[in-house]
């Protein structure tokens, strides 16, 4: 792997090795290494993983309805009485 040391080392050569006239000041070189740090730092993160924050808010809604059906096995709704039945169809009508 890529040290970070190498790589600012590598950037300072490249301003001094150069024959042209660099016209930055104190406060350019300074963002420049800032951010080639931060850059450097974001590259070399091993803590982040693979899936993101949409996969798993998706994931969370799936879930939501998966637990919101409701379902009876038509062998338990036919030995119902009939005011059950219709009560029992109501109740689901009314939750979706």
């Amino acid at each position: 792997m890529i040290n970070l040391k190498n790589i600012i080392f590598s950037i300072i050569f490249i301003f001094i090795a150069t024959k042209e006239a660099n016209s930055l000041n104190s406060f350019e070189i300074a963002l420049l290494g800032i951010g080639t740090a931060f850059i450097a730092d974001q590259y070399f993160d091993s803590s982040l993983n693979t899936t993101n924050r949409y996969q798993l808010k998706s994931e969370v809604v799936e879930k939501f309805y998966e637990n919101r059906k409701s379902s009876i096995s038509n062998n338990y709704f036919r030995q119902l009485p009939i005011q059950e039945q219709l009560l029992l169809i109501e109740e689901l009508e009314k939750n979706f």
